[in-house]
């Protein structure tokens, strides 16, 4: 049966055991994305600099003007391969780091980094699955107002309150329903998109409602993790008023304690989905032959 405290519990006992991996794979992540994201601002940047010296060239010559539309295209291309860039190396740290706290086992730090990149394209996958099944529901909402709009009633705004009442609750019930998504590619292995939806939908049947008061949980830590350092921060710059050498101590203080925070927080985040991984499938009782059942 779930149970929301040993959620928590299993949470902080994997933080404790498994702290200097996590925090290695973090630190081996962050090199990794400052690294890519160095390289690919400097190609953007000379595609950029390349563009401007173009516009010169159009002005005086506009024959050249579809060299210069080029290389806007080139500079668009570029801002969309960050993105992706930026998108996939998160998945794969989140899926790496997951990985690492699982309780349902006990991955090498190479293991976990390989899986964690392997699981790259299928959540970009899921991705696009999920913003075009978003796209698809909003056109279908706008297409019925729409109608009702050309009635000449007033069902329209009143069937678009409704959507709007129902919205919130909606995004709460998917947001559990697909809370174990990141486990079930990286720790089960299941790398197919659909599967993996399929998966996570079927092991949180049921589960959806005591999943969102363990989130509510979390949050309540997220809350004093960001709380805690700003509070310093803020009692920092009233001081400074009055005491300006206390208060400057105490917002550089502040500026310290947010650093490890928020690095600390951070590796709870993945000790706490892979807890609640392993409670949602019964400490891993059940068997993927369910997903394609």
């Amino acid at each position: 049966m779930f149970d929301i405290g040993r959620v928590f519990s299993t949470s902080f006992a994997m933080l404790r055991e498994r702290l200097w991996p996590l925090a290695g794979m973090w630190a081996v992540f962050l090199a990794i994305q400052m690294a890519a994201y160095t390289v690919l601002s400097v190609v953007i940047a000379v595609v950029g600099i390349a563009g401007i010296a173009g516009l010169g060239f159009a002005i005086d010559d506009p024959a050249s003007a579809s060299a210069l539309s080029g290389i806007g295209i080139g500079v668009f291309v570029m801002m969309a391969l960050f993105f992706a860039a930026y998108l996939m190396l998160a998945f794969a740290q989140q899926a790496a780091m997951v990985t690492l706290a699982s309780p349902l086992e006990r991955a090498a730090f190479g293991d976990a980094m390989l899986r964690g990149f392997r699981t790259c394209l299928p959540f970009l996958a899921i991705s696009v699955l999920l913003t075009i099944g978003y796209i698809a529901f909003t056109l279908v909402i706008m297409a019925i107002m729409s109608a009702l709009a050309l009635t000449g009633s007033a069902g329209a705004g009143v069937f678009g309150g409704l959507v709007g009442l129902a919205s919130l609750p909606l995004m709460l019930f998917l947001a559990c329903r697909f809370a174990v998504l990141v486990p079930v590619v990286a720790v089960d292995q299941v790398f197919s998109p659909i599967a993996a939806l399929r998966r996570s939908w079927s092991v949180t049947r049921g589960k959806a409602l005591r999943i969102f008061l363990a989130l509510l949980g979390f949050f309540g830590i997220a809350m004093v993790a960001v709380l805690l350092p700003f509070a310093l921060i803020f009692v920092a710059a009233d001081m400074a008023q009055d005491n300006t050498g206390l208060g400057l101590l105490l917002m550089g203080l502040g500026f310290l304690v947010f650093v490890p925070v928020g690095i600390g927080f951070m590796l709870y985040t993945a000790t706490f989905t892979a807890a609640l991984h392993c409670e949602v499938t019964g400490g891993g009782a059940e068997r993927l032959e369910e997903v394609f059942a």
